[in-house]
């Protein structure tokens, strides 16, 4: 069996668009029985998920969809759960994907399981000694303290703030584009409950001899990019949680764990598991093939 993954294809980028055609192309020219999308297809707007997942038309084999939290920013009248549940699936199959963490599958033996994931605040660099309210409203000090509607937030947090946080201007755009009527840490714990049901099923299974893992957030501390300048390293508060890999490492049978998010490539060897972070970035796209 040769599967084929990628990540990160953010295809509402205009700077995304080209190489991921080109990448599209390639991955269709090769072929393969499985290809799976770990991740940020595209964001808010529907018309941009549909024309990506298109681009994979002339891929002939079984063709898997995991979300990345940029597919659960929200339109108008949407919110984010519902955009998980019932909005996003629904795109994925008009275009023939199937969306993992809706619908496990099992093929020739094989099982592929697949999760959004999502974020705890634990991977936050803690060297930056920002206080954890920042990270909740998922802005910095230096960005609190210039927009109007974090006012509060950084009058209420005046006295904890130095200068050198007042030099981290950034937010993760979550806080701006998401609509979740979940905190961060309950939507992590509703995903892994989904998460480690799917693992022990395919635990159980006789018809299942090794099962795949695509999880868009980064399961494992040892994949967050490291020695990044301040305002980046604000970000790693919003790459993953261990709690994905604690869950994931339940699984017996649990050969492959594939990620991405950080756009930044990665391999671990975890008690025997292969872990990938595929690594596609805005302007480069990469992808894994894994023969079986």
């Amino acid at each position: 069996m040769k599967i084929i993954v990628t990540a990160d294809l953010h295809y509402d980028s205009i700077k995304s668009r080209q190489p991921t055609a080109d990448l599209a192309r390639e991955i269709c020219r090769i072929g393969g029985d499985v290809l799976v999308l770990v991740g940020d297809t595209a964001s808010a707007a529907h018309d941009p998920l549909r024309d990506c997942l298109k681009l994979f038309a002339g891929f002939t084999g079984k063709k898997f969809f995991v979300p990345g939290n940029h597919s659960l920013w929200c339109l108008s009248g949407e919110d984010s759960l519902q955009r998980y549940e019932s909005i996003v699936p629904q795109l994925a199959a008009e275009c023939d994907f199937t969306m993992l963490d809706h619908a496990p599958t099992v093929l020739e033996g094989v099982g592929f399981v697949g999760s959004v994931g999502w974020y705890d605040y634990s991977y936050r660099n803690e060297e930056l000694d920002i206080p954890l309210e920042f990270y909740r409203a998922k802005v910095a000090p230096g960005a609190a303290r210039r927009l109007p509607e974090h006012k509060d937030l950084a009058d209420r947090m005046a006295e904890r703030v130095t200068p050198e946080h007042l030099d981290i201007a950034t937010r993760w755009m979550d806080g701006v584009r998401m609509n979740m009527p979940l905190s961060d840490e309950q939507f992590l714990e509703y995903l892994l409950e989904r998460l480690a049901r799917q693992l022990k099923a395919m635990d159980a299974s006789a018809a299942v001899r090794q099962v795949l893992a695509f999880v868009h957030h980064l399961p494992f501390r040892e994949l967050v990019p490291q020695q990044r300048p301040p305002p980046l390293a604000f970000a790693a508060a919003y790459m993953g949680s261990d709690k994905i890999g604690h869950a994931l490492l339940e699984c017996k049978k649990l050969s492959h764990v594939f990620c991405g998010h950080s756009h930044w490539p990665g391999r671990l060897n975890v008690k025997g598991v292969e872990v990938i972070n595929v690594g596609s970035t805005y302007f480069e796209k990469r992808l894994e093939v894994l023969e079986l």
